[in-house]
């Protein structure tokens, strides 16, 4: 038996005002306000568009709500079934309440449980299952089947590069590049103080030291300024994110890495086929770091790639990554390695996902050209970075919002969307917030960008009526929080 939601905050009596009614609506509570008598018996409801209407009407936020209420709704019983009352809802009836016998709202059902759009979702419509179903066949699934060459020579082939190995994820294809590149105790790595903690993490379990700097505002990557104040005579690397598919500006930061003789590792994990002045991100440092995580642009599920131009490197990684053993000699180990290989079945959809990368990037651009479209209409919501320099692959199409000019703040806001079936992510936390990489000096880009972020949803097959559904929900919430606060200031 499913059990029966609280909605005793959705249910106000006819003797509420329209304030009370925008006042339930703004702090969220799945979008609607039903109105009850004295009995308890529904007399109408308010969703935000009737309570926008209202007041665009001539409405005062004093006037009862009964006076404006929409009292054409659709209910359903709370003795029928749930198949049954989902019948009901659809594109006009998108909040179904429940009634008992007597007409009192006992209980809901919203649009957004029917249908729920995710943040992303991996596109699999290619020729991944013939490729895994052939390497069933053949037996060959381990990380020896041909499918790991095939896959290895084709991301190679994309970057014009002569070196590519896959990985088992893309953490540890950042721990191999660093582990190769001799990072150890007493070292120190710097990274930016916005990105996923991975970045960080691999640091550490080098036995070296993250060193935290700010990111730019026009970009939210790499700030090369900090990066030039945080280095020290123990610095040995830099490890520019290409976040949320945006390019670092790595001129000065290959010019700093140059200086003071730095490795460059390149975490690409959100950004495959993002370029920089013409140049796809991570064929710029010593070693470019990718993940195919189901959650991005291509993906093998779990899975990740290194790559590199210089053959000793990519020597030494290979050996690394196969429990240090010689290549030329079986059982015969050089180093303590690690065992950061990937499976044919694994190579297999990624070699299938690879086919359709250009697909999938162009594709991409007429999403982030429909969202660019919709929202830069929209009040208080600021697009996402594009310097002049940069291709963003836009990994999330991911927002900055204004509470200010928005009326609404970034998690109100991604509440209210929640409620809509929207689902979006908020930016990562700073990292020298966070207990393992706690700093005590000042981020205040990552600090106000981190705060203010919200991606949206962008999968690689993402319908365009998907995209306008989002963007009208986005403007709707937004023309709602500022009649309420355009009222209160009358």
């Amino acid at each position: 038996m499913i059990q029966r939601r609280d909605i005793s905050e959705n249910i106000l009596s006819g003797s509420a005002t329209l304030k009370d009614v925008l006042v339930a609506l703004n702090r969220g509570i799945q979008g609607v306000v039903f109105v009850v008598d004295d009995s308890g018996a529904m007399t109408g409801l308010f969703t935000d568009g009737d309570a926008r209407r209202a007041l665009l009407g001539g409405g005062n936020l004093s006037d009862f709500a009964a006076q404006h209420m929409n009292r054409k709704f659709t209910v359903g019983k709370a003795s029928d079934s749930r198949q049954e009352n989902l019948k009901l809802l659809n594109e006009r009836v998108r909040h179904l309440p429940l009634v008992d016998e007597a007409g009192r709202p006992v209980d809901m059902i919203t649009w957004a449980e029917m249908w729920r759009l995710p943040v992303m979702e991996p596109s699999l419509a290619g020729n991944e299952l013939k490729y895994v179903t052939d390497c069933l066949g053949s037996g060959w699934i381990s990380s020896q089947g041909p499918y790991v060459r095939r896959f290895e020579e084709a991301f190679a082939t994309f970057h014009s590069v002569p070196h590519a190995l896959t990985v088992s994820n893309g953490t540890v294809a950042l721990h191999l590049a660093l582990v190769a590149l001799g990072i150890g105790p007493g070292d120190e790595v710097i990274v930016p103080d916005l990105t996923f903690a991975a970045s960080a993490n691999v640091v550490i379990h080098c036995g070296a030291t993250p060193v935290l700097a700010d990111v730019t505002p026009d970009t939210w990557t790499l700030d090369p300024a900090d990066v030039a104040r945080k280095i020290t005579r123990r610095t040995k690397a830099v490890m520019p994110v290409h976040l949320y598919g945006h390019p670092c500006d790595m001129d000065p930061i290959l010019a700093l890495a140059k200086k003071h003789n730095l490795f460059v590792v390149e975490d690409n994990a959100e950004a495959l086929g993002a370029e920089y002045r013409g140049a796809k991100t991570g064929t710029m440092g010593d070693v470019g770091c990718f993940s195919f995580f189901a959650n991005k642009v291509i993906t093998t599920g779990e899975g990740g790639m290194v790559i590199c131009k210089d053959a000793a490197l990519f020597q030494k990684m290979q050996v690394l990554r196969d429990h240090g053993m010689e290549k030329s000699r079986r059982y015969w180990h050089l180093v303590p390695g690690f065992n950061y290989r990937l499976t044919s079945m694994q190579a297999a959809i990624g070699l299938a996902q690879m086919e359709r990368l250009e697909h999938f990037l162009s594709r991409r651009d007429e999403i982030v050209a429909r969202y660019d479209a919709a929202l830069s209409k929209v009040p208080g919501i600021v697009l996402p970075p594009r310097a002049p320099w940069a291709r963003n692959i836009h990994w999330l199409y991911s927002i900055l919002v204004d509470p200010a000019l928005a009326g609404i703040d970034r998690d109100a806001l991604a509440v209210r969307l929640g409620e809509l079936g929207i689902e979006t992510r908020g930016f990562f936390f700073p990292l020298h917030i966070m207990p393992p990489y706690a700093s005590t000096d000042a981020f205040p880009v990552t600090t106000d960008v981190s705060s203010r972020g919200l991606s949206l949803p962008t999968a690689n097959d993402i319908r365009f009526e998907d995209v306008d559904r989002v963007c009208a929900a986005i403007a709707d919430i937004v023309r709602t929080a500022l009649t309420l606060k355009n009222h209160a200031a009358a």
